[in-house]
């Protein structure tokens, strides 16, 4: 998943109740009725954009090699096509960029998207102005079925967390920026108002500067209902930066002026940012009061966080969680990545999505099938109850059955479409002996235990180490009250034992060591996270893994450990 990246789905808020109810209703009479009434007949539906993708791109260099106009059907074009990955497509992306040839569309990019990949090796992904429409088509849909789930989101202001729309630029010239910053930035100047965030902040290379410039304008803003950002890692980490700075913040908002914390800041910057400003002295005061300054103080009448809850993402939810106001709903972003947008969550509480058939050709690879080297492909409508796929997308920006080492499931339908939940990614198996565990069933187990326990984590990460036979829980805990490593780390070895059962065969026949759990130094959550924004990844957007090789962690876990034993 950006990797998901890309809009937080949030829709300017007008000023006034009424302007924003017809806003809505006219977004959900165009927008979201003609994709409800696409998911009567999936099938139709993927096959109609398929035929308009390769019709626009067959004389691409691309689509002249695999004869998109004579590939008038999806099983055609799965029988014509080859699975990509990326460095297949990759050659055609430079081409295209470098020469202006028409390599994989007709329609030139006018930006590419940097992935921050697992490895952290880059990867541009081409933004047409076609794509670029889908995506605000994208977001304009999301925004009405936000509001249709919680309207008094839309009565104040919206704190987001989005990437710079210009992030540096190519050899070729083309600029690298992500896609929630170009939304972002094009948006008019009145409803750029109502933002707590402008767009400006984004490009603050420091990000400890730029998370002090976020804050003193959330400081700043009293009336917030609506808040949004892909990781709700960042919702924490800001909230533990407003703890380390909290008096030069509150001294700022005192006065009204944000030397302390943007010297050094382009004018542009600082103009947008003074502007958003006036003094505050009595709120200050307040909130200097306070013994430890939260959400649900900044803003009691927040209404609603726009977030990734499953996955990895649920470790750093559940700090939030305890952090916002007690009516506060919590919205699934989306199954969402620097490629495309792969759902429109329909409710709060819910993970499940429509994708956008109406956007994409979707096609999937039975999990279980994929990894034992069968090759054949599902559309939207042959998908299961109960299976978890591999998905394949082909999009308006040149990536042809384009695999995304992503899982996910169908978690219930609309009419005749499956509804999707992201379930982890590909890649996120380990096999030490056999055992082939599953980041899923490690977030599982996690999550069963400390529930059990009663505990609630700051970080972790279960390592597989090959060298030792066996796992190891890296954990740090919210709080050291109440911790049992010991406990919890034979709590969360039986659960995998129950859920996966190679591994418990495997732990029987003492093939795998017991699962050891240890706990880390209190602000290891943040080294680990900046070891892999300093590995390539983008800070905004990271999800650190809940399983992974010892080998392969951005930063020694285990010298991190509190006594851990240290010898090699």
């Amino acid at each position: 998943m950006e990797n998901l990246t890309h809009s937080h789905g949030f829709w300017p808020f007008k000023t006034s109740s009424l302007a924003t109810r017809a806003a809505m209703s006219w977004l959900g009479f165009t927008k979201w009725r003609p994709l409800e009434a696409l998911a009567h007949d999936p099938g139709a539906a993927q096959a109609a954009v398929l035929r308009r993708l390769l019709r626009a791109n067959q004389h691409t260099t691309f689509g002249r090699a695999h004869g998109f106009s004579s590939l008038g059907s999806p099983r055609a074009y799965q029988a014509g096509v080859p699975v990509q990955r990326y460095g297949d497509l990759a050659p055609h992306v430079d081409a295209q960029r470098v020469t202006g040839t028409l390599a994989l569309t007709a329609e030139p990019p006018i930006f590419y998207a940097q992935t921050s990949g697992t490895t952290g090796t880059p990867k541009y992904v081409p933004v047409t102005r076609t794509m670029l429409r889908l995506y605000r088509d994208e977001q304009a849909t999301f925004s009405y079925l936000q509001y249709r789930a919680c309207p008094a989101a839309f009565d104040g202001a919206a704190f987001g967390v989005m990437g710079a729309a210009t992030e540096g630029r190519l050899d070729s010239g083309h600029i690298v920026g992500s896609v929630s910053g170009q939304l972002y930035a094009a948006l008019p100047r009145l409803l750029r108002r109502r933002l707590v965030v402008p767009p400006e902040v984004a490009e603050i290379g420091d990000y400890e500067q730029r998370y002090d410039v976020m804050l003193l304008l959330a400081l700043a803003s009293p009336r917030v209902t609506y808040m949004g950002s892909p990781n709700p890692s960042t919702f924490v980490r800001l909230l533990d930066r407003l703890a380390a700075r909290r008096d030069v913040l509150l001294e700022s908002l005192a006065s009204g002026r944000a030397d302390a914390v943007a010297s050094g800041l382009p004018p542009r910057i600082l103009e947008s940012v003074a502007a958003r400003l006036t003094a505050q002295p009595a709120r200050a005061r307040l909130l200097g009061a306070l013994p430890a300054i939260g959400y649900a103080d900044l803003w009691p009448d927040l209404a609603l966080v726009t977030t990734w809850t499953g996955g990895s993402c649920g470790i750093p939810l559940g700090a939030l969680r305890t952090r916002l106001p007690p009516a506060a709903q919590v919205m699934e972003l989306g199954y969402q990545s620097t490629e495309f947008r792969g759902t429109l969550p329909l409710e709060a509480g819910s993970l499940g999505g429509l994708p956008p058939l109406h956007h994409h050709f979707f096609e999937f690879a039975d999990r279980d099938a994929w990894d034992i080297g069968r090759t054949e492909t599902l559309t939207l409508e042959e998908l299961a109850e109960g299976r978890q796929y591999y998905v394949i997308v082909t999009t308006a920006a040149g990536l042809y059955r384009y695999f995304m080492n992503d899982l996910v499931e169908v978690a219930g339908r609309l009419h005749q479409t499956p509804l999707l939940r992201f379930v982890q990614k590909g890649r996120g198996v380990t096999n030490i002996t056999g055992e082939k565990l599953y980041e899923g069933q490690v977030i599982a187990a996690v999550d069963a235990a400390c529930g059990a326990l009663g505990l609630v984590l700051r970080f972790y990460l279960v390592a597989a180490d090959e060298g030792a036979a066996g796992y190891r829980a890296y954990i740090e805990p919210a709080s050291s009250a109440g911790f049992d490593p010991a406990a919890l780390g034979q709590s969360i070895d039986r659960r995998l034992s129950a859920l996966n059962i190679e591994y418990d065969s495997k732990r029987k026949s003492g093939r795998l060591s017991p699962l050891q759990c240890l706990p880390l130094v209190p602000g290891t959550a943040d080294a680990y996270r900046d070891a892999c924004v300093r590995a390539g990844q983008r800070d905004g957007q990271l999800k650190p893994p809940a399983l992974a090789y010892a080998r392969q962690l951005a930063l020694d876990l285990h010298a991190c450990a509190l006594n851990a034993d240290r010898r090699p």
